[in-house]
């Protein structure tokens, strides 16, 4: 009998060994947009918790200064200036392995930004001219995205990640699309 607990726990121990990974005690991310920065002048940070062996949540954080989109802006060909984003997000990881894997993910937007129209307006005799009236617009909205992460060195990430989604509340004055497109670098600890 005690051959056969004996042969048990080191059956137990065996098969805990193999299925330990260096990725079970690193259960955060931190990482920032590459194609963003270079692309769009749009500061990208994004934190991720793993909470198990394949989901995990996260947020996302954008702040924009592009000066194509502003000198666009001005010049009337866009009536949106997006500002900032702030995405909390859920994935699921669609591939088994640890160290490189598709994933899902179900995105939340918090956005704002500034809003310009051409509003048309009369004078005390009558006659009609046209402003333009600047004002600020906030918008919540859902999405969704697919992406590929892979690791080096057990620490270092690399993800690709491409996601669409739509404002609800104020359309007229914010973006009709959001999204998520990028190239991240990371570290996971």
């Amino acid at each position: 009998m005690k051959k056969i607990i004996g042969l048990f726990l080191l059956g137990t121990l065996f098969v805990s060994a193999q299925e330990s990974s260096p990725f079970d005690n690193k259960k955060n991310e931190f990482r920032v947009d590459v194609l963003s920065a270079i692309a769009y002048g749009k500061l990208s940070f994004s934190y991720e918790r793993f909470l198990g062996k394949d989901f995990s949540v996260g947020v996302n954080t954008n702040f924009s200064n592009s000066q194509k989109i502003e000198d666009d802006f001005n010049d009337g060909f866009r009536n949106n200036l997006p500002k900032y984003e702030i995405n909390p997000y859920v994935r699921y990881a669609l591939s088994k392995s640890k160290s490189r894997y598709y994933f899902a993910e179900i995105f939340a937007s918090a956005n704002g930004g500034d809003f310009k129209e051409i509003i048309r307006d009369t004078d005390s005799n009558g006659n009609g001219f046209y402003t333009i009236k600047k004002s600020k617009y906030n918008d919540f909205g859902l999405g969704g995205s697919l992406g590929y992460k892979m690791y080096f060195k057990e620490s270092w990430a690399l993800e690709f990640l491409v996601g669409f989604g739509s404002n609800l509340t104020k359309r007229e004055q914010s973006p009709d699309v959001i999204s998520r497109v990028g190239i991240n670098l990371g570290y996971r600890f």
